[in-house]
C-alpha cells in the first residue's frame, strides 16, 4: 500500500481455471465457482476492454491481456473453481488471473515464464480493471513458498523457504470489504503526508526485513515469526487503523489459546486474519474461536507450489488446458 517491500507467503488452498476452445462461434464463455455465475459475451465486446464489473471480470480481462484480438478469443471457454474464500483478503483476484492468463497462454501454444504471467497478470487486474493489488499478490500466488518481494513498478523476488514450516490456522470473518476503496484510502493518506502512515511505512519496512532473517536461518524460530507477525497486526490495527473489533478479537484470543502469531490478510476492514500455530496448541486455538460468527480453515503449513500445468486428455476438447 505504501510501496515497501513485503514478505509472502503461499497457503495450500487452491484455484483452478481450465480454458478449451470451441469452433465456430465468435462469443466467449467465463463461469466461476463458487460464484456461480456465469457470462456469455462477444469477442469483440472482450477485446474492446467493455466488463460487466463483477467476479468474472478478472478471467474476461485476463483473456484480453493474454489472447490481445477478437479473433483468438473468440469460441474460448473459461472455467474457474476455487477453495479460498472470496473477496476476503487472501488474494483470491490474483490467484484466478494468474490461474486463467496461465491456462490461456497454454491453449495458445505459449509456454511463458512465471515472472511474464506475473506481469499479465497485473496488467489484467490492475491495468484493466484499477483494482490496485500489488506485485506480492501475483508473485505468492505464481511461484509458490515463502519470497521477499520488493517494490517497484516490476518485482524483484527471491526465494525464502519452500514452506514456512508450521501450520496455518485462516479465519475468515465474514465481513464483506473491498480490495480497491480499501487500497485508494490508504494511499491517498499516505500520499497527502498522513504521519501514522509514513510511521507505518518505515516500521513495517524494518519488520519485513527482520521477518526475512527470521525465516532464512537454518533452524527458524517460529516463537520470534510469530511476535513479528502480532506486530505488524498492531501496527495496521493503530496506525493504518484496517482492523476490526472481530479481527483484534481472533488474535487476541489466538494468541491467548498458544498460536505463535496472528495478523490481518489482505488490505483489511474484514474479511480474513491467519496465524502461525504449532500442532499441539490447533485444539485449543479453534475452541477458542468456536463461539465466534467465523469459519476457519486449518492448514499444514504453506504451499511449496505455485503454478502448475495440466493437458487434459480426451474426452475433453482438443486445446484444453489447466491451471
Amino acid at each position: 500500500m505504501t510501496g515497501g517491500a513485503s514478505v509472502v507467503a503461499t497457503v495450500p488452498l487452491r484455484t483452478k481455471v481450465t480454458a478449451w476452445r470451441t469452433t465456430g462461434s465468435g462469443l466467449i464463455l467465463i463461469s466461476g465457482s463458487p460464484l456461480f455465475l456465469n457470462r456469455l459475451v462477444s469477442a469483440e465486446d472482450v477485446a474492446e476492454g467493455k466488463y460487466s464489473g463483477d467476479q468474472l471480470d478478472y478471467m474476461q480481462a485476463a483473456a484480453r491481456v493474454t489472447l490481445k484480438t477478437a479473433d483468438q478469443i473468440a469460441g474460448t471457454v473459461l472455467t474457474a473453481t476455487t477453495d479460498l474464500p472470496v473477496a476476503a483478503g487472501l488474494s483470491s483476484s490474483a490467484a484466478v488471473t494468474v490461474a486463467a492468463v496461465t491456462a490461456l497462454s497454454a491453449m495458445n501454444g505459449a509456454s511463458p515464464d512465471l515472472a511474464t504471467i506475473c506481469r499479465l497478470s497485473r496488467a489484467a487486474e490492475t491495468g484493466e480493471l484499477s483494482s490496485g493489488a500489488g506485485w506480492m499478490d501475483y508473485v505468492a500466488v505464481a511461484f509458490g513458498g515463502v519470497s521477499h518481494v520488493s517494490a517497484g513498478d516490476r518485482p524483484g523476488a527471491h526465494g525464502i523457504a519452500p514452506t514456512l514450516g508450521v501450520p496455518v490456522v485462516v479465519v475468515d470473518t465474514l465481513q464483506p470489504r473491498t480490495t480497491m476503496r480499501a487500497l485508494s484510502s490508504k494511499r491517498q493518506r499516505y500520499a497527502s503526508g498522513d504521519t501514522s502512515m509514513h510511521t507505518y511505512a518505515r516500521q513495517a519496512a524494518d519488520l519485513v526485513e527482520s521477518v526475512t532473517a527470521a525465516l532464512v536461518q537454518q533452524d527458524v524460530d517460529y516463537r520470534l515469526v510469530g511476535r513479528l507477525l502480532t506486530t505488524g497486526h498492531g501496527l495496521l490495527r493503530d496506525l493504518v487503523r484496517c482492523s476490526t473489533p472481530l479481527i483484534d478479537e481472533c488474535v487476541d484470543r489466538m494468541n491467548n489459546a498458544g498460536a505463535l502469531g496472528a495478523k490481518l490478510s489482505g488490505s483489511g476492514y474484514g474479511g480474513c486474519l491467519f496465524a502461525l500455530v504449532p500442532d499441539e496448541a490447533i485444539n485449543s486455538v479453534l475452541r477458542t474461536l468456536s463461539g465466534l460468527p467465523v469459519h476457519t480453515h486449518v492448514l499444514p503449513a504453506s504451499e511449496p507450489e505455485g503454478v502448475t500445468v495440466t493437458r487434459l486428455a480426451d474426452p475433453v476438447p482438443q486445446g484444453a488446458n489447466s491451471a
